[in-house]
């Protein structure tokens, strides 16, 4: 009699565990909703130009600091801005990363979308200039129900990338 009371009661307990499992319904997206995900990771241009030093300022210097080229470290923010038919959907002006702002800016934003046709754009400014953007793309795309669209920025190519 003690078994069949232990079986009953680990039957019950493993049947809730099942039902919660599938009960309530958790849905992360309405029916006719897409994700885009935007995932930017880049460098804005240095502040400053390179130069090349002198003889006397080599001298100068230690030896194992010696370096025939002295850049800023520092570098640009990035502005980022994602357009979905003529709509912004994001827009930021990201700073450098590091303790001497030298790092990459980083944009992870995840958009909820209606599913269908769309004409997006996708333009970054990582040269400090005021006006206009230094990277850009305009594509249209066919996003289905439940996609993840994610848009990221191929550094050895210099273009956006849409998976």
């Amino acid at each position: 009699m003690k078994y069949l009371v232990q079986f009953i009661a680990y039957f019950a307990f493993a049947a809730i565990v099942g039902l919660l499992s599938v009960w309530p319904r958790y849905q992360l997206l309405a029916p006719d909703q897409a994700i885009i995900s935007l995932t930017i990771s880049h460098a804005g241009q240095r502040v400053g130009e390179c130069r090349r030093l002198t003889q006397e300022e080599l001298n100068e210097l230690a030896p194992n600091m010696r370096k025939p080229v002295d850049c800023p470290r520092e570098r640009h923010s990035i502005g980022v801005e994602f357009r979905a038919d003529g709509a912004v959907l994001y827009q930021e002006i990201l700073p450098p990363s590091g303790l001497w702002a030298d790092g990459k800016a980083t944009v992870y934003q995840r958009l909820q979308i209606d599913a269908g046709s769309h004409n997006l754009f996708i333009g970054m400014n990582d040269s400090g200039s005021g006006g206009g953007f230094d990277y850009d793309m305009t594509t249209v795309r066919d996003i289905l129900p439940g996609q993840n669209l994610v848009i990221d920025f191929d550094e050895l190519q210099q273009a956006f990338v849409f998976r």
